[in-house]
Protein backbone atom coordinates (compact mmCIF):
# COMPACT_ATOMS: atom_id res chain seq x y z
CA UNK A 1 0.00 0.00 0.00
CA UNK A 2 1.50 3.52 -0.96
CA UNK A 3 1.32 5.84 1.51
CA UNK A 4 2.27 9.72 2.09
CA UNK A 5 1.70 12.63 4.29
CA UNK A 6 2.85 16.40 4.30
CA UNK A 7 1.85 19.26 6.76
CA UNK A 8 1.92 23.26 6.63
CA UNK A 9 4.99 25.11 8.23
CA UNK A 10 3.79 28.31 9.32
CA UNK A 11 6.06 31.07 9.34
CA UNK A 12 8.77 28.41 8.71
CA UNK A 13 7.40 28.87 5.22
CA UNK A 14 8.73 32.08 4.57
CA UNK A 15 12.22 31.17 4.65
CA UNK A 16 13.47 29.05 1.98
CA UNK A 17 16.44 27.43 4.28
CA UNK A 18 14.03 27.06 7.07
CA UNK A 19 11.50 25.51 4.77
CA UNK A 20 13.48 23.17 3.27
CA UNK A 21 15.31 21.82 6.21
CA UNK A 22 11.77 21.41 7.99
CA UNK A 23 10.77 19.37 5.29
CA UNK A 24 13.64 17.55 4.79
CA UNK A 25 13.47 16.44 8.56
CA UNK A 26 9.94 15.74 8.14
CA UNK A 27 10.56 13.14 5.34
CA UNK A 28 13.72 11.34 6.82
CA UNK A 29 11.03 10.53 9.98
CA UNK A 30 8.31 9.43 7.57
CA UNK A 31 9.86 7.73 4.44
CA UNK A 32 7.04 8.18 2.50
CA UNK A 33 6.60 7.63 -1.58
CA UNK A 34 6.33 10.84 -2.51
CA UNK A 35 7.53 14.06 -1.20
CA UNK A 36 4.53 17.68 -1.09
CA UNK A 37 6.21 20.85 -0.23
CA UNK A 38 3.76 22.87 1.54
CA UNK A 39 4.26 26.65 0.48
CA UNK A 40 2.67 29.91 1.91
CA UNK A 41 -0.49 30.01 0.60
CA UNK A 42 -0.19 33.94 0.45
CA UNK A 43 2.84 33.63 -1.79
CA UNK A 44 1.36 35.90 -4.55
CA UNK A 45 -0.98 38.50 -2.66
CA UNK A 46 2.10 39.43 -0.49
CA UNK A 47 3.23 41.02 -3.18
CA UNK A 48 0.32 43.14 -3.77
CA UNK A 49 0.75 44.17 -0.07
CA UNK A 50 -1.91 42.04 0.95
CA UNK A 51 -1.16 40.81 4.59
CA UNK A 52 -2.38 37.64 5.97
CA UNK A 53 -1.17 35.95 9.27
CA UNK A 54 -1.39 32.27 10.83
CA UNK A 55 -3.39 32.91 13.78
CA UNK A 56 -2.79 28.89 15.00
CA UNK A 57 -5.80 27.61 13.08
CA UNK A 58 -6.13 23.55 13.03
CA UNK A 59 -4.45 23.01 9.48
CA UNK A 60 -1.44 25.58 9.72
CA UNK A 61 -2.31 27.47 7.40
CA UNK A 62 -2.55 31.56 6.97
CA UNK A 63 -6.05 32.94 7.28
CA UNK A 64 -7.71 34.66 4.95
CA UNK A 65 -7.40 38.46 4.74
CA UNK A 66 -10.97 40.07 6.04
CA UNK A 67 -10.70 43.24 3.98
CA UNK A 68 -11.74 43.99 0.53
CA UNK A 69 -9.29 45.15 -1.96
CA UNK A 70 -9.60 47.61 -4.92
CA UNK A 71 -8.22 45.85 -7.65
CA UNK A 72 -8.36 48.55 -10.31
CA UNK A 73 -5.97 50.48 -7.34
CA UNK A 74 -3.85 47.32 -7.25
CA UNK A 75 -3.75 47.26 -11.04
CA UNK A 76 -2.41 50.78 -11.15
CA UNK A 77 0.01 50.81 -8.10
CA UNK A 78 3.39 51.30 -9.45
CA UNK A 79 4.93 48.91 -6.73
CA UNK A 80 2.31 45.97 -7.80
CA UNK A 81 4.23 42.96 -9.18
CA UNK A 82 3.66 42.67 -12.97
CA UNK A 83 5.95 39.45 -13.32
CA UNK A 84 7.90 36.51 -11.52
CA UNK A 85 10.80 38.12 -10.25
CA UNK A 86 8.48 40.71 -8.35
CA UNK A 87 7.03 38.34 -6.27
CA UNK A 88 9.65 37.42 -3.64
CA UNK A 89 7.37 34.73 -1.75
CA UNK A 90 7.58 32.84 -4.48
CA UNK A 91 11.35 33.22 -5.28
CA UNK A 92 11.83 31.79 -2.00
CA UNK A 93 9.52 28.93 -2.80
CA UNK A 94 11.56 27.92 -5.47
CA UNK A 95 14.76 28.12 -3.90
CA UNK A 96 13.12 25.98 -1.13
CA UNK A 97 11.95 23.48 -3.82
CA UNK A 98 15.90 23.33 -5.01
CA UNK A 99 16.98 22.35 -1.70
CA UNK A 100 14.81 19.53 -1.43
CA UNK A 101 15.66 18.23 -4.67
CA UNK A 102 19.10 18.42 -4.08
CA UNK A 103 19.22 16.86 -1.03
CA UNK A 104 20.72 13.08 -0.52
CA UNK A 105 17.29 11.72 0.68
CA UNK A 106 15.80 13.04 -1.92
CA UNK A 107 17.14 11.28 -4.60
CA UNK A 108 14.84 9.36 -7.33
CA UNK A 109 11.30 10.75 -5.14
CA UNK A 110 9.47 13.23 -7.00
CA UNK A 111 8.81 16.11 -4.62
CA UNK A 112 5.25 18.23 -5.36
CA UNK A 113 5.10 21.94 -5.56
CA UNK A 114 1.83 22.92 -4.43
CA UNK A 115 0.64 25.72 -6.43
CA UNK A 116 -2.29 27.28 -6.16
CA UNK A 117 -4.73 29.02 -9.17
CA UNK A 118 -5.72 32.56 -10.28
CA UNK A 119 -8.98 32.64 -8.63
CA UNK A 120 -7.71 31.41 -4.90
CA UNK A 121 -5.48 34.46 -5.15
CA UNK A 122 -8.39 36.55 -6.21
CA UNK A 123 -10.85 35.36 -4.16
CA UNK A 124 -8.01 36.25 -1.47
CA UNK A 125 -7.61 39.35 -2.60
CA UNK A 126 -11.69 39.84 -1.78
CA UNK A 127 -11.66 38.40 1.45
CA UNK A 128 -13.06 34.73 0.08
CA UNK A 129 -15.93 36.86 -0.84
CA UNK A 130 -15.29 36.25 -4.77
CA UNK A 131 -18.75 35.80 -6.71
CA UNK A 132 -19.22 34.56 -10.55
CA UNK A 133 -20.95 37.63 -11.40
CA UNK A 134 -17.92 39.88 -10.39
CA UNK A 135 -15.79 37.52 -12.85
CA UNK A 136 -17.28 39.58 -15.55
CA UNK A 137 -15.95 42.71 -14.83
CA UNK A 138 -12.90 44.30 -16.80
CA UNK A 139 -10.82 44.93 -13.55
CA UNK A 140 -11.77 41.48 -12.09
CA UNK A 141 -10.45 39.88 -16.04
CA UNK A 142 -7.69 41.86 -15.94
CA UNK A 143 -6.25 40.86 -12.46
CA UNK A 144 -6.93 37.55 -13.60
CA UNK A 145 -5.41 37.56 -16.61
CA UNK A 146 -1.76 38.81 -14.50
CA UNK A 147 -2.20 36.38 -11.67
CA UNK A 148 -2.41 33.76 -14.64
CA UNK A 149 0.55 35.25 -16.40
CA UNK A 150 2.57 35.10 -12.73
CA UNK A 151 1.44 31.43 -12.08
CA UNK A 152 2.32 30.22 -15.35
CA UNK A 153 5.93 31.84 -14.75
CA UNK A 154 5.77 30.05 -11.71
CA UNK A 155 5.30 26.56 -12.56
CA UNK A 156 7.71 27.04 -15.54
CA UNK A 157 10.61 27.63 -12.87
CA UNK A 158 9.69 25.33 -10.83
CA UNK A 159 9.74 22.35 -13.46
CA UNK A 160 13.00 23.50 -14.46
CA UNK A 161 13.96 21.61 -10.77
CA UNK A 162 14.86 17.56 -10.95
CA UNK A 163 11.48 15.80 -9.51
CA UNK A 164 9.63 18.30 -9.38
CA UNK A 165 5.78 17.74 -9.84
CA UNK A 166 3.05 20.63 -9.81
CA UNK A 167 -0.04 19.70 -7.16
CA UNK A 168 -2.06 22.31 -8.75
CA UNK A 169 -4.70 23.51 -6.23
CA UNK A 170 -8.03 24.31 -8.65
CA UNK A 171 -11.01 27.10 -7.27
CA UNK A 172 -13.89 25.96 -5.61
CA UNK A 173 -16.37 25.04 -8.54
CA UNK A 174 -19.37 23.98 -6.58
CA UNK A 175 -23.12 24.77 -7.65
CA UNK A 176 -22.85 28.05 -4.98
CA UNK A 177 -20.07 29.65 -6.87
CA UNK A 178 -21.43 29.32 -10.40
CA UNK A 179 -23.40 27.18 -13.11
CA UNK A 180 -21.45 24.97 -15.47
CA UNK A 181 -21.40 27.62 -18.31
CA UNK A 182 -19.82 30.26 -16.11
CA UNK A 183 -17.62 27.97 -14.85
CA UNK A 184 -16.78 27.18 -18.31
CA UNK A 185 -16.25 30.45 -19.79
CA UNK A 186 -15.01 32.16 -16.60
CA UNK A 187 -13.21 29.89 -14.33
CA UNK A 188 -11.37 27.19 -16.98
CA UNK A 189 -10.01 29.31 -18.96
CA UNK A 190 -7.51 30.46 -16.48
CA UNK A 191 -6.78 27.31 -15.00
CA UNK A 192 -6.09 25.59 -18.74
CA UNK A 193 -3.58 28.80 -19.37
CA UNK A 194 -1.55 27.94 -16.08
CA UNK A 195 -1.31 24.49 -16.54
CA UNK A 196 -0.76 24.33 -20.58
CA UNK A 197 3.27 23.89 -20.08
CA UNK A 198 2.21 20.69 -18.10
CA UNK A 199 3.41 18.40 -20.76
CA UNK A 200 3.26 15.03 -19.18
CA UNK A 201 0.73 12.90 -17.14
CA UNK A 202 2.39 12.96 -13.61
CA UNK A 203 1.37 16.15 -11.66
CA UNK A 204 -1.87 16.02 -9.49
CA UNK A 205 -4.92 17.79 -9.93
CA UNK A 206 -6.59 19.14 -6.54
CA UNK A 207 -10.08 20.22 -6.14
CA UNK A 208 -11.79 21.54 -3.32
CA UNK A 209 -14.93 19.77 -3.80
CA UNK A 210 -16.64 16.68 -5.75
CA UNK A 211 -18.81 18.80 -7.47
CA UNK A 212 -19.34 17.30 -10.75
CA UNK A 213 -18.95 20.55 -12.41
CA UNK A 214 -14.89 19.77 -12.34
CA UNK A 215 -14.44 16.60 -14.23
CA UNK A 216 -15.19 17.26 -17.49
CA UNK A 217 -11.89 19.86 -17.64
CA UNK A 218 -9.71 16.92 -15.63
CA UNK A 219 -7.38 16.23 -18.39
CA UNK A 220 -5.55 13.11 -17.59
CA UNK A 221 -2.39 13.74 -20.17
CA UNK A 222 -1.63 16.29 -17.89
CA UNK A 223 -2.59 14.99 -14.38
CA UNK A 224 -2.31 11.93 -13.43
CA UNK A 225 -3.35 11.98 -9.70
CA UNK A 226 -6.43 13.60 -8.12
CA UNK A 227 -7.26 14.39 -4.43
CA UNK A 228 -10.46 16.13 -3.45
CA UNK A 229 -11.08 17.48 -0.34
CA UNK A 230 -12.81 15.26 2.12
CA UNK A 231 -13.47 12.93 -0.02
CA UNK A 232 -14.29 9.43 1.72
CA UNK A 233 -17.23 8.13 -0.09
CA UNK A 234 -15.94 4.92 -1.82
CA UNK A 235 -18.47 4.90 -4.21
CA UNK A 236 -18.05 8.23 -5.49
CA UNK A 237 -14.19 7.56 -5.74
CA UNK A 238 -14.50 4.01 -7.41
CA UNK A 239 -17.18 5.77 -10.16
CA UNK A 240 -14.13 8.82 -10.63
CA UNK A 241 -11.06 5.77 -11.08
CA UNK A 242 -13.58 4.31 -13.44
CA UNK A 243 -14.67 7.27 -15.46
CA UNK A 244 -10.98 8.11 -15.68
CA UNK A 245 -8.90 4.74 -16.31
CA UNK A 246 -5.32 6.51 -16.02
CA UNK A 247 -6.19 8.36 -12.72
CA UNK A 248 -4.72 7.32 -9.18
CA UNK A 249 -6.63 8.46 -6.34
CA UNK A 250 -4.95 10.53 -3.61
CA UNK A 251 -6.63 10.78 0.12
CA UNK A 252 -8.23 8.74 2.26
CA UNK A 253 -5.68 9.23 5.44
CA UNK A 254 -8.13 11.56 7.27
CA UNK A 255 -11.05 8.86 7.66
CA UNK A 256 -7.70 7.18 9.81
CA UNK A 257 -6.96 10.19 12.06
CA UNK A 258 -10.09 12.14 12.34
CA UNK A 259 -11.93 13.42 14.66
CA UNK A 260 -9.85 10.22 16.59
CA UNK A 261 -7.14 7.95 15.34
CA UNK A 262 -8.48 5.01 14.77
CA UNK A 263 -6.83 1.40 16.01
CA UNK A 264 -5.24 -0.97 13.87
CA UNK A 265 -8.41 -3.84 14.01
CA UNK A 266 -10.92 -0.63 12.63
CA UNK A 267 -8.04 0.41 10.09
CA UNK A 268 -8.04 -3.14 8.69
CA UNK A 269 -12.28 -3.02 8.46
CA UNK A 270 -12.11 -0.57 7.23
CA UNK A 271 -9.65 -1.61 4.25
CA UNK A 272 -11.50 -4.97 3.95
CA UNK A 273 -14.61 -3.08 3.04
CA UNK A 274 -13.10 -0.84 0.61
CA UNK A 275 -10.94 -3.70 -0.96
CA UNK A 276 -14.34 -4.84 -2.70
CA UNK A 277 -14.62 -1.55 -4.12
CA UNK A 278 -11.27 -0.03 -5.38
CA UNK A 279 -8.00 -1.11 -6.31
CA UNK A 280 -5.71 0.00 -4.37
CA UNK A 281 -2.75 -0.11 -7.13
CA UNK A 282 -4.96 2.58 -7.84
CA UNK A 283 -4.94 4.75 -4.45
CA UNK A 284 -2.18 6.47 -2.79
CA UNK A 285 -3.14 7.20 1.01
CA UNK A 286 -2.86 10.30 1.87
CA UNK A 287 -4.48 13.60 3.60
CA UNK A 288 -7.15 14.77 0.95
CA UNK A 289 -6.08 18.52 1.90
CA UNK A 290 -3.56 18.65 4.38
CA UNK A 291 -3.68 17.11 8.16
CA UNK A 292 -3.88 19.02 11.38
CA UNK A 293 -0.75 20.04 12.97
CA UNK A 294 -2.49 18.78 16.47
CA UNK A 295 -1.35 15.21 14.86
CA UNK A 296 1.80 14.07 16.33
CA UNK A 297 4.37 12.29 14.27
CA UNK A 298 4.04 9.31 16.41
CA UNK A 299 0.42 8.89 15.91
CA UNK A 300 1.05 9.77 12.51
CA UNK A 301 3.81 7.00 12.07
CA UNK A 302 2.00 4.38 13.47
CA UNK A 303 -1.44 4.85 11.48
CA UNK A 304 0.83 4.51 8.38
CA UNK A 305 2.93 1.83 9.74
CA UNK A 306 -0.86 -0.25 9.66
CA UNK A 307 -1.12 1.01 6.37
CA UNK A 308 1.86 -0.34 4.63
CA UNK A 309 1.31 -3.69 6.32
CA UNK A 310 -2.07 -4.19 4.86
Amino acid sequence: MKVTTWRHWPNIDLDADLLAESVIAYQDIHDHCFIKLSCNSNSVCSAFGIKRHFQHNPLGSVEKNSYVYNLSALLNDEKSPKKLNDCPQLLINIEAHKRVSEHPSSINKACFATVYSPLYHLNSMLGGALTAAQLEHTSYKKMLSLLTDITAQYIDALLLIKNVRIYYCSFHASAAFCNYEQFKTLVAPYDEQCITQLTHQHHLIHYHCSAPIYFDFLDSKKFSLLSIDDCDDVIAIKALLTRFPDITFVGLLDKLLLPRPLKAKEIERIFSSCSRHLDFNRVIIAPSCTLPLSIKNNTLLKTCSIVKGL
